[in-house]
């Protein structure tokens, strides 16, 4: 696989192909210039690094006297800008960053201050769901390898062939000094997946038979049938231990938090209990505390370059090309191999949306590699099937029948098709798609839109959150299990659907052996690629920012990062 430079060398207005003339245009807005340009030109930008007006102004004449040298090759001037940038933030970085260990943690989470709540009457956003992770684990968690680990429940095993997990509890206190008991936990569970919860996961624990707290640090929960990945589902923050409005750790916010204000949220370990005693808890370490900001993904490189955050976390594809600006080691930018979701999902489905034949049209017509190349990472796996190919339970990857033809091949196969259907039905209107405000979404748009125009099909980019016929999905599978990817697309949730796939989850459901379920599995798997309810683009990736004190970080296939193991302890 061939992979371009970052950012990709568009062509100038003498070069360009008539045939890729809309791709360029939509990267560039009729310029020869890269994918994440014109931000650094802009005051706001200035801004958002933290350099004071004189300090931005005289930036943007040492930038202006690069373009002046380099009016050939816009492309060169902007990377002589980045340079540039680079020696005028040095002695701000060296500034702002002391070296010294000692202090909290300074993490950045990209996204929106969140609210918690109960993830069974609310599901978590992304910036939720660390929090959660954080500050009110379930019985068991992921640690820094994404592997699983005790939390509430300190051991526990597993018997009767896999279908019974008894979990011994650890021993917590609420804040009023109450112990937490078993019986708290099966009311959550249940809570969980009882009919008509909003729990993320209340399908996929449709399989748990019984709940039972059989003494008062003792919890029995029976499956009707095998999960082999019932823990995975236990670990996730959709399953955390949240009453009253808290958890029980195992880091604690600090009173005087304001979402509104600048300071960040102050996350303490939370103590074990004491017991009887007079004695006052040792005093907790600064540098076992974190300083956590919910910030856009711009504001957390300014500050990861500025040296005033050590992590930042929550990056996916869109949000990618911000790094760019900062030019970080190959050590500093991580991404994690996440798997899951990340493409095109149809939301619409009347006119020539309502066949899923159509919607393969549109499917088989977009150049993946294309996008993958214009990422510029080894890690921009194209992908043209939902289920992942390793997921558990999956017998065997299901392909298009497209998949090894040619970019040109498919592209006349599709544009013929469009042009039959729309003789026969009349005109297709103009596609609406809804990408967040990224320029990762300009790069995926620039393609899209280049592909369906060659085949006739005319498409506009919409606001995140306005009416569209396709949005883009961008999720982590919450375990490895095949049946993540089918509930996803269950007919009960207002995708496109078919007679197949609903027969085919059905009787999945009503299947009790192994052997039978795999079959359940790979007749639905069939029936779901068949049926076109989603557009798979790229396997989906989560990245981060990581200083050099972040020695406990550790990519991960699950992208978990817990406050607790990310920096070694100060000497």
């Amino acid at each position: 696989m061939r992979f371009a430079h970052f950012p990709p060398k568009l062509p100038n207005n003498s070069e360009v192909n008539p045939a890729l003339s809309s791709e360029t245009s939509a990267l560039s807005d009729g310029q020869p210039q890269s994918i994440a340009v014109s931000a650094p030109l802009t005051g706001s930008y200035c801004v958002a690094l933290g350099l004071s007006k004189p300090g931005c102004t005289f930036a943007r004449t040492r930038l202006h006297g690069l373009l002046r040298q380099n009016r050939t090759k816009a492309i060169w001037a902007e990377a002589m800008w980045r340079r540039a940038l680079s020696v005028l933030l040095l002695p701000l970085a060296l500034a702002a960053c002391s070296g010294d260990d000692s202090g909290p943690v300074r993490v950045d989470m990209i996204g929106e201050p969140p609210d918690l709540a109960d993830p069974s009457r609310s599901p978590p956003t992304p910036a939720a769901e660390l929090l959660l992770a954080e500050t009110a684990e379930g019985l068991v968690a992921l640690n820094e390898e994404g592997q699983i680990v005790p939390a509430l429940a300190r051991r526990w095993i597993v018997i009767d062939d896999g279908l019974s997990y008894i979990f011994r509890l650890d021993d917590r206190e609420w804040d009023d000094g109450t112990a937490l008991t078993a019986g708290q936990l099966a009311r959550q569970l249940h809570s969980a997946r009882r009919p008509g919860s909003r729990n993320r996961l209340a399908r996929l624990l449709g399989d748990i038979d019984s709940v039972n707290a059989v003494t008062p640090q003792i919890l029995e929960i029976t499956l009707r049938r095998q999960r082999v990945d019932f823990l995975q589902l236990l670990a996730q923050p959709d399953l955390a231990i949240f009453i009253d409005g808290g958890g029980l750790g195992p880091f604690r916010i600090a009173d005087g938090y304001d979402a509104q204000g600048d300071s960040p949220m102050l996350l303490s370990p939370v103590q074990p209990p004491q017991g009887i005693t007079d004695e006052s808890p040792p005093p907790v370490a600064p540098s076992d505390t974190v300083e956590l900001r919910f910030v856009s993904a711009a504001t957390a490189v300014a500050r990861f370059s500025l040296g005033q955050s050590d992590l930042v976390l929550g990056g996916d594809w869109t949000t990618l090309p911000y790094t760019v600006a900062i030019g970080p080691s190959a050590a500093q930018l991580t991404l994690d191999p996440v798997e899951g979701l990340f493409g095109l999902v149809f939301v619409e489905q009347t006119g020539f949306l309502a066949v899923a034949a159509n919607r393969d049209l549109l499917s088989q017509a977009i150049d993946r590699q294309r996008i993958a190349e214009l990422f510029s990472r080894e890690e921009a796996e194209p992908r043209a099937v939902i289920i992942a190919g390793d997921a558990e339970g999956l017998a065997g990857v299901v392909l298009p029948v497209w998949l090894d033809e040619d970019q040109s091949v498919r592209e006349r196969k599709a544009r013929d098709a469009v042009s039959r259907w729309r003789g026969a039905n009349g005109d297709i209107g103009t596609l609406r798609v809804a990408l967040p405000d990224a320029p990762g979404s300009r790069i995926l748009f620039a393609v899209v839109r280049a592909n369906w125009a060659a085949i006739g099909v005319s498409v506009e980019r919409v606001e995140w959150r306005a009416d569209a016929d396709l949005r883009l999905i961008d999720r982590v599978a919450a375990t490895d299990s095949a049946t993540w990817y089918l509930d996803q697309f269950a007919c009960d949730r207002g995708l496109p659907c078919s007679e197949a796939f609903d027969t085919a989850m059905k009787a999945y459901d009503e299947a009790t052996s192994l052997r039978v379920r795999a079959i359940r599995i790979a007749e639905a798997a069939t029936a779901l690629q068949a049926m076109t309810p989603f557009i798979p683009l790229l396997r989906p990736i989560r990245w981060s920012l990581v200083a050099s004190r972040m020695t406990g970080f550790q990519p991960n296939r699950q992208a978990s990062h817990p406050f607790s193991s990310l920096a070694a302890p100060a000497r």
